[in-house]
């Protein structure tokens, strides 16, 4: 049988004994053949470890922290590590519920919501009023204490200028009725906090409900990853059932995740206003896991491309800082998409690469893993200084960093680095970087350090294997390459990247970089400015030549001036 468990068990040698659900192999920690890990939710304990030392790492945990034990995933950071201040709402939430028991209005409101004053009364749900606004507050708890408070508009919406939910400055992000996760490994999982309520009240303890809409918050994951089945029961649009799948159940694991889909136009409040705990629970027994990937019929795949057309309009594409390269690419880089991008050392390809996972994390938000072999991380992050202050390397002050981090610290760019890599460990700690912060877009810079064998056949399975990744974990992926030794003044193509044909093979894209040497007036020779950027092959657009300029004292690319 093909399970990730049983898998990785197997690559590694590792005797397993194979019970039901669950495998047992001998514990790491103690000796005893008494770890044992569940194949579909990938939850391991060591009973032994448990009873005598439960602050051991194999106590409890992920067969992510076994890889990450074993050396086949790399720890990967992000770029700061902001300190939450754990603010107290509790009295202001107090005040607030204080003044919904004497505003009938919104008492009326939560009632005919199906909620009821038991629960009004449990969960502190309050009636504020400020800036023109009346405004409903629901206060999420940790340990008996308002760590987050929320503010939902109530109608007349007499400040469409604010948005339809507000929170204290300074909260901390914790999931609705958290306190929960400690107690059961079986969870329902809800889209917000009301519709979290109506479960609860309707006799499933055991659920949580999200705070930041379907995202899942790279904060819960250590949590959710730990729990043997999870309910998502989250609304019947296309975005809640997207997100389902390709978010939670993608992250959290296809095999504990299961989805309860309601019906049509419905979500969890609305399905209670019509709907008996009866019916619900047929829903529940009715519920199915999300189909692993691999094989797909025409139909489903044309279904697939409609739904898609529907909901963007196009295929996603992720536009590039310069236009220049994008009407090169076809727009800009896609998922399921690999680019490899060669050049001399010296070119500017680390700068051009971090320069993308700026625009990335800055545009759209999306989280970003940067993996170097060259450049320690502080260097990195110098750059991303350099791209927001627009500053020289040599104007950067280290004694600053605090205060740059008010500008930076909130994106989600990660880096990582290791000597002793393989694309194999590179391929575990891309899935887990996917999972843990909900990575969706990876560079990693470069092939030749890796593999410096320059064997053919180590050089196309590596390449083989970023392929993989883009196509497996469904993100768009840059491969820094370098190109054979070439003669002076020589443009390399696609063909001189060095160690495997299968690289341009398996890449969708091949960018190839260069700059001339120059003529100095103290005699030397220097690299110009300008940078050729040839879109060698594209898979899917037609490629070309364009010109940036590079400020190699700000490590920046801008369009060349016409």
């Amino acid at each position: 049988m093909s399970n990730e468990v049983i898998d990785y068990l197997n690559y590694k040698n590792i005797a397993y004994k194979l019970q039901g659900s669950e495998v047992l192999i001998q514990c790491p920690n103690c000796g005893k053949e008494k770890l044992s890990i569940n194949i579909n939710s990938s939850v391991y304990q060591c009973w032994h470890c448990q009873a005598v030392d439960p602050n051991s790492i194999y106590a409890k945990g992920h067969l992510s922290k076994l890889k990450e034990e074993f050396g086949d995933i790399v720890s990967v950071s992000p770029i700061s590590n902001k300190v939450n201040n754990d603010k107290d709402f509790t009295a202001l939430a107090e005040r607030y519920h204080g003044q919904i028991l004497e505003n009938k209005k919104t008492l009326r409101y939560l009632l005919k919501r199906g909620i009821t004053e038991d629960s009004i009364k449990k969960f502190k749900l309050g009636y504020g009023e400020w800036k023109g606004q009346d405004w409903l507050t629901i206060p999420s708890f940790e340990n008996g204490k308002v760590r987050l408070l929320k503010y939902r508009k109530l109608e007349p919406d007499n400040r469409p200028d604010l948005k339809k939910y507000e929170r204290e400055v300074g909260g901390k992000s914790i999931l609705f009725n958290c306190d929960a996760l400690g107690e059961n490994n079986e969870l329902y999982i809800a889209e917000g906090e009301i519709d979290a309520i109506t479960l609860i009240q309707n006799g499933y303890e055991n659920t949580i409900g999200t705070t930041a809409g379907t995202n899942l918050l790279n904060e819960w994951y250590d949590d959710l990853i730990l729990k043997d089945k999870v309910f998502l029961v989250f609304d019947s649009d296309e975005a809640g059932q997207e997100s389902a799948k390709n978010v939670w159940a993608t992250r959290l694991g296809i095999g504990k995740c299961w989805n309860i889909v309601l019906p049509k136009g419905e979500d969890v409040n609305s399905y209670f206003t019509k709907y008996t705990k009866e019916d619900f629970n047929g829903l529940v027994k009715n519920s199915k896991q999300f189909r692993v990937e691999g094989i797909v019929s025409l139909k489903e795949t044309l279904y697939a491309m409609y739904r898609r057309f529907k909901d963007k309009g196009h295929e996603e594409v992720f536009e590039l800082p310069w236009p220049s390269i994008n009407n090169l690419l076809g727009g800009g880089l896609m998922r399921k998409r690999l680019a490899v991008v060669g050049g001399k050392p010296g070119v500017g390809k680390t700068s051009w690469a971090i320069q993308i996972c700026d625009h990335f994390a800055v545009k759209y938000k999306m989280p970003v893993l940067y993996f170097c072999l060259e450049m320690p991380e502080v260097s990195l992050a110098a750059k991303i200084i350099q791209l927001h202050r627009n500053l020289t390397l040599q104007e950067i002050d280290y004694s600053d960093a605090l205060i740059y981090a008010m500008d930076i610290e909130d994106l989600p760019i990660y880096f990582g680095y290791t000597s002793k890599i393989t694309p194999e460990i590179f391929y575990n700690t891309m899935k887990e970087v996917r999972n843990r912060y909900g990575v969706q877009f990876g560079v990693f810079d470069n092939l030749q350090r890796m593999i410096r064998t320059g064997e053919e056949s180590d050089m196309g399975r590596a390449s083989g294997i970023f392929k993989d990744i883009t196509m497996d974990l469904d993100i768009p992926f840059l491969l820094v390459s370098q190109p054979r030794k070439l003669s002076s003044g020589a443009m390399p193509t696609y063909e001189d990247f060095k160690g495997s044909s299968a690289i341009p093979a398996d890449a969708d894209h091949t960018i190839v970089m260069h700059r001339k040497l120059e003529l100095q007036n103290e005699g030397t020779e220097a690299l110009s400015p300008m940078t050729r950027i040839l879109v060698d092959k594209s898979r899917y657009s037609s490629g070309g030549l364009t010109h940036l300029l590079f400020d190699g004292a700000k490590s920046k690319f801008s369009e060349e001036e016409k």
